[in-house]
């Protein structure tokens, strides 16, 4: 069983601490590096409630600002498809915002965060900053709006902004060495003394991960009867192709030779 105590690299206890408006917003100028004014939560009953859910797919933290959105998510576990996992992010918050019959002018500028807790592109960066170019004109002015990020908490120390320095240095060892990462340990601290909280979300994570087993076991099982089943079909028809063809010595050596049966499988095209 997991710590009965949650981190902040934990995407519960990341979504409650960020739902405190003073450090969204310092966690968000250490990112992007400009002030943000009054933020409006989108998401904050996930905050409370784990098996809450919201606009098709669970986002950690996912505010306006004025005419900004901004979707910041913890990624503790490598993700092979990082890069497609933000395209469906950012189909997910445009999808959300844009009303019938508006025009696409109407789309709010975006950030898709993800915090990382490994490199997720192997160059060593502490911040990678993915936006839409064109090929043949690299300095055209596309205009999306949209802005996407995956910060690399392992590469803390080549940061040269202070305060996001220390961001990722608290998500990489769990040291709060400076003021913000002292304030998000306080509420770290603070939220973990909510124990109804804590083991609701233990209970969640851990039924969940019941589920996803029993999910593979029967994924697997299905895949052995199909097997069986497609083995079967195959060997019958061998038998009937054989028989047709009055070749019985060949049918007993099939079925004793595994070897010789894979060789009249080719033959016949099965």
């Amino acid at each position: 069983m997991r710590s009965q105590n949650l981190t902040f690299s934990d995407r519960w206890m990341f979504n409650r601490v960020m739902c405190e408006e003073d450090v969204c917003r310092r966690v968000l100028r250490a990112i992007l590096g400009f002030d943000i004014g009054r933020i409006e939560y989108l998401n904050a009953e996930q905050a409370i409630e784990p098996a809450a859910a919201s606009r098709g797919v669970r986002m950690d933290v996912f505010a306006r600002e004025g005419d900004k959105v901004y979707d910041i998510e913890m990624q503790v576990e490598r993700e092979p498809s990082l890069g497609r996992r933000m395209r469906y992010y950012q189909a997910v918050i445009d999808a959300g915002e844009l009303e019938p019959g508006c025009g696409f002018n109407m789309l709010p500028e975006s950030f898709v965060v993800f915090v990382c807790c490994y490199d997720p592109y192997g160059a060593g960066e502490p911040v990678y900053r993915i936006e839409r170019t064109c090929l043949e004109r690299p300095q055209a002015e596309i205009g999306d709006d949209s802005h996407w990020l995956a910060l690399n908490a392992r590469a803390w120390e080549a940061e040269t902004c202070s305060d996001l320095r220390d961001m990722l240095h608290y998500v990489q060892t769990g040291k709060a060495d400076g003021a913000l990462s002292r304030d998000i340990d306080s509420l770290v601290l603070a939220y973990n003394q909510d124990r109804e909280w804590v083991n609701r979300v233990l209970t969640y994570e851990q039924d969940t991960e019941i589920r996803c087993q029993r999910a593979r076991a029967e994924g697997i099982e299905q895949g052995i009867e199909q097997g069986i089943e497609q083995g079967e079909a195959r060997l019958l028809a061998l038998a009937q192709r054989l028989s047709a063809a009055g070749r019985l010595d060949d049918l007993l050596r099939a079925a004793d030779d595994g070897a010789c049966r894979e060789a009249l499988f080719k033959e016949f095209g099965l």
